[in-house]
């Protein structure tokens, strides 16, 4: 039996888009008061704008997880509404790492597992350390087989 474990795409891209959303925010509030011409003090909110994206980054992330429970991988996307896709772990077949030199420089990448019966592969995007829990996941896989192959499930 594999320990519960729970794996979230990586925050490594979501902190630059808030650093970069706050040095844009300063420079927006120094410039309104540089320059100020009798401008209305809710002009100051306007530049609050810039933080919409990192948060829709970081909503997006906190939105997918990845949980090893047990023999079982369960893939879940969504708030508000949601997917779950639930798959044993003896019946992975594949763990697919994509990543792309970008990724390689700050050591994120894509993870795509395909099982056997199943229709359509699943994949998660952006995890750290991608190939740890691609060799997880395998030795979950291999083990869990075994123990259904010796009867042990």
């Amino acid at each position: 039996m594999m320990e519960t474990r729970t794996i979230h795409p990586s925050m490594k891209a979501v902190w630059p888009a808030y650093i970069i959303a706050a040095i844009l925010y300063f420079a927006a509030v120094w410039a309104y008061f540089r320059y100020q011409d009798e401008n209305p003090r809710w002009l100051l909110a306007l530049p609050l704008v810039v933080f919409l994206v990192p948060i829709k980054m970081h909503v997006q992330r906190r939105a997918v997880t990845l949980r090893f429970e047990g023999d079982h991988l369960t893939l879940e996307r969504g708030i508000l509404s949601s997917t779950r896709r639930t798959v044993d772990m003896a019946k992975i077949q594949d763990v697919t790492v994509r990543q792309t030199f970008g990724q390689r420089l700050i050591g994120v990448g894509d993870l795509v597992l395909e099982s056997a019966g199943e229709s359509g592969a699943m994949s998660i995007e952006n995890v750290d350390q991608p190939r740890a829990i691609a060799d997880t996941i395998i030795a979950g896989s291999k083990k869990s087989a075994n123990e259904r192959a010796r009867g042990g499930l």
